[in-house]
């Protein structure tokens, strides 16, 4: 959930909007989308090197989360899976659904941080 939901902030997809906001704004937010693939792939690989077992879960657990997306669109009872925007399409749950699988599919190794 928390590789999935780090992959789905939808920060670049209103890159336009921030980029109104100034080139040292749109700086700071390659930053953060940066930060949120670091953070995406670190649950990753806990999940690759603590629960290897459960990986051929991955999908359906993916595809469960999906499903419940906009069952109850005026939550915000926290950050994790608190969606809302036209950014967060049913495609871009796909996408990500499927960049998470990759992850997960590639060798163990550390991400590390600047």
């Amino acid at each position: 959930m928390i590789a999935f939901d780090e992959m789905c902030r939808a920060y670049a997809a209103d890159r336009a909007f921030y980029a109104g906001l100034g080139s040292s704004f749109l700086r700071c937010l390659r930053e953060v989308v940066a930060d949120e693939a670091v953070h995406s792939m670190n649950a990753v690989n806990v999940l690759r090197a603590r629960y290897c077992e459960r990986i051929p879960e991955i999908g359906e657990i993916l595809d469960s989360l999906i499903r419940s997306v906009g069952d109850d669109p005026d939550y915000t009872g926290t950050f994790v899976l608190d969606y809302f925007g036209e950014n967060y399409t049913n495609q871009m749950f796909v996408n990500c659904r499927a960049a998470v699988l990759r992850n997960v599919a590639k060798p163990l190794r550390a991400a590390v941080m600047d």
